[in-house]
């Protein structure tokens, strides 16, 4: 199953472009912190009542929470990492509801994306109950699609499965990937599992606890990336990047009829 805050980064990175999140979320109550020093324990407790009652309510009431507990250790995270793994754009507390109207309109959780040279996403994300690091792409467009059967389907297939049995504790998910085989593709290649997949990302996740208030987030956000490296370079060197599509057009709202009828000239 989808996890919750896969669709936007994909919606984001892969289909739509950088618009929808941004680093700095311009708030009167903002703050800057001196490096990252870990989350409070109010970050995860605002996570789980937000979920609780999202609400433009709560929202207005606890946004000041929001800003020191969560957003501002977020930032302050994505800047320590910002020089090894390029930016990372934080999430937007609101929701993009244009096309889901029916979508609570704040986040659950809080993280950032970043984009690999080869298109890779790399992710970071912390909920109520534990804090997630991935790397890949959690589906394929058909471009990627056609290069990522091909690379499987030839010599460098051969290097795919010893990274991923190396990447040990991680989640591999596979994206929805097909019960058959793929068209063009014989039932017993020495590869099918790999051929059905269409995405593939890695994900290491621990549960919340008290060392989330110290900078060891950090260290295993950095560690992690840096242990799914391999994977990142096979993916970047034969998948590559989605290819980028236009902004869907927005609904037309037609105007209602006029109450009063013209009368004809006489």
């Amino acid at each position: 199953m989808c996890p919750r805050w896969a669709k936007p980064v994909r919606f984001l990175w892969n289909r739509f472009g950088p618009a929808v999140v941004q680093v700095r979320i311009p708030m009167e109550e903002d703050t800057d912190m001196d490096g990252f020093q870990g989350w409070p324990t109010d970050a995860t407790a605002f996570l789980a009542e937000i979920a609780a009652d999202n609400s433009a309510e709560f929202w207005a009431a606890h946004r000041h929470r929001h800003t020191a507990a969560v957003h501002a250790p977020m930032r302050a995270l994505a800047a320590d990492l910002e020089a090894e793994f390029g930016t990372l754009r934080v999430f937007r507390p609101y929701r993009n509801r244009r096309f889901r109207p029916d979508a609570p309109p704040y986040r659950t959780d809080t993280g950032g994306v970043a984009l690999t040279a080869g298109g890779s996403v790399l992710a970071v994300v912390l909920s109520a109950t534990a804090l997630s690091a991935s790397a890949g792409h959690w589906s394929f467009d058909g471009g990627q699609l056609r290069r990522y059967r091909a690379a499987v389907d030839g010599p460098a297939g051969e290097d795919l499965g010893p990274l991923l049995n190396g990447l040990v504790d991680w989640t591999v998910h596979p994206g929805r990937a097909l019960t058959g085989r793929p068209r063009g593709h014989r039932a017993d290649h020495p590869r099918i599992g790999l051929l059905r997949l269409r995405g593939l990302q890695v994900e290491r996740s621990w549960p919340v606890g008290p060392w989330l208030g110290t900078r060891e987030p950090l260290e295993r956000v950095r560690a992690a990336w840096r242990a799914a490296a391999p994977l990142v370079a096979w993916l970047d060197a034969h998948v590559g990047p989605a290819e980028p599509e236009p902004p869907r057009p927005r609904p037309v709202t037609v105007p209602a009829a006029s109450a009063v009828t013209a009368q004809p000239h006489p």
